[in-house]
Parts: C-alpha cells; sequence; structure tokens
C-alpha cells in the first residue's frame, strides 16, 4: 500500500500510539503529584507524641493472633486485620520478621501510615523474669547494632542519614497477648518496652503510593535478642 492515504493512515497510527504512551505515563506519575509528608522527630503526630503513636503500634500488633497477624503475610492479603473498622487515624504496615516481602494493601482515605524500618519490641513474656531495666537494656542493643537504614515513599528516597534521627526509645508499656501470640509467648498481660525507627506520615493522599524500606542489624555478644536480622519490604498502597 502507497500514496498520500498509506502515508496519512500510518501517521495516525504513530500519533495513536504516542498518545497511548503518554497516557500510560501520565497513569504512572499521577499519583505521585501530590508528596507525602512525614512528621518531623520531637512532633506530635495525629495529637500524641511519637512514643504514644508507637506503643499503640504494638498494642494493636501484639494483639493479632500468629495466624493473622501482618508481620507473618508475604502478600498484603491480611495487612488490614484488625484496622479495618478501627478509628485510629494511623494505617499500621508492618516489618516482615526478617526477610523479603512485597504486600498489596487498601488504607481508608484520611489516615497517614507508620511505617516500621528497623523497629525491636521485648516483652516479660518474651524475656521472662527480668526487671523493666533489662527489657531497655535488651531493646536498647538490639538497636544500637543497626547496619543499614533505607526508605523510598512514591518517588523520594530517604538515606540513613536521615532516618538515624527517628530512632524513638518507648517507655514501658501494657500489652495483652492472645492464644497463639506472634512470638510464642503465653497469652495475658505483659510489660513490653520498644526501640527502634519509625516514620510516620500525614495522611495520604487519594490514589496509589510505594512505600519500600529495608534494614539490617549484626550484633555482636552472648546478650544479644538477635544476633543478625535483614528485612526488605514493598508495599503498593492504594488509598480509597
Amino acid at each position: 500500500m502507497s500514496g498520500p492515504f498509506f502515508v496519512l493512515l500510518k501517521n495516525n497510527v504513530f500519533f495513536m500510539v504516542f498518545v497511548a504512551l503518554v497516557i500510560m505515563m501520565s497513569s504512572t506519575f499521577v499519583a505521585y503529584a501530590v508528596p507525602v509528608n512525614i512528621y518531623p522527630p520531637g512532633s506530635n503526630p495525629y495529637g500524641v507524641s511519637y512514643k504514644e503513636n508507637i506503643e499503640n503500634y504494638y498494642k494493636y500488633l501484639l494483639s493479632v493472633p500468629s495466624d493473622q497477624n501482618p508481620v507473618k503475610d508475604r502478600t498484603g492479603e491480611k495487612c488490614a486485620v484488625g484496622q479495618t473498622n478501627s478509628s485510629s487515624p494511623v494505617f499500621y504496615l508492618a516489618n516482615s520478621g526478617g526477610g523479603k516481602a512485597e504486600r498489596a494493601c487498601t488504607v481508608p482515605y484520611g489516615k497517614g501510615v507508620l511505617i516500621p524500618i528497623m523497629v525491636v519490641e521485648v516483652s516479660d513474656k518474651e524475656v521472662p523474669n527480668v526487671p523493666v531495666e533489662e527489657l531497655h537494656k535488651i531493646a536498647t542493643k538490639d538497636q544500637d547494632s543497626v547496619t543499614s537504614l533505607y526508605l523510598k515513599i512514591d518517588d523520594k528516597e530517604y538515606d540513613e542519614n536521615y532516618l538515624s534521627k527517628f530512632r524513638i526509645h518507648t517507655d514501658a508499656f501494657d500489652v495483652v497477648f492472645p492464644e497463639n501470640m506472634l512470638y510464642s509467648a503465653a497469652p495475658g498481660k505483659s510489660k513490653a518496652v520498644a526501640d527502634g525507627y519509625y516514620i510516620i506520615t500525614d495522611v495520604l493522599p487519594k490514589g496509589k503510593h510505594e512505600v519500600h524500606y529495608k534494614s539490617s542489624l549484626r550484633c555482636e555478644g552472648e546478650d544479644c535478642f538477635e544476633p543478625e536480622f535483614e528485612q526488605d519490604i514493598k508495599y503498593a498502597l492504594t488509598v480509597e
């Protein structure tokens, strides 16, 4: 086929392909048009301190039985367990317990997210017969041993120097472990302490978002809570 008609048809095909590519690229970037803001260290996200937000995070996370707990979920199927009808302004993402996880998750619009980049929680049921002061020491040594931190939210990366400012060590707080508890501790009330690097965002804009965080540690000595740890987690979030 040749002639003006063929040239016109050919140009139209190229034009339609070009338009399709532009639409595809636009749909890729539209979710990131509005940046995600992070509450700075020392601030009070949603009216309470970072410490209290972290304590609330563990009260939620440790109350979920092991077979439903989002920590053990590699796909995101259980990311909203216990959060679907929650009045909390914060939606809790989870660590992986070590290793890689790629999760797809729907977050209700109007909430920020808590991102546990590198964290530890120690309780008197996981480490029995020790005073609370010892729990603090165990948690501190664990997080003193961190060797890497990384976070990317949508198209913005945050390096270790920035993330190191977000280390929080909590006071002792009360938790209640269920039957079939996540870390195989006995059910019932317990005192816990947490340490680590936590990010809390402002309300996420509607649309698609990607959150990628990874971290590692290497602890030396016989009294390490965990000698080595590494995690690499990606969330594909839909906010609606």
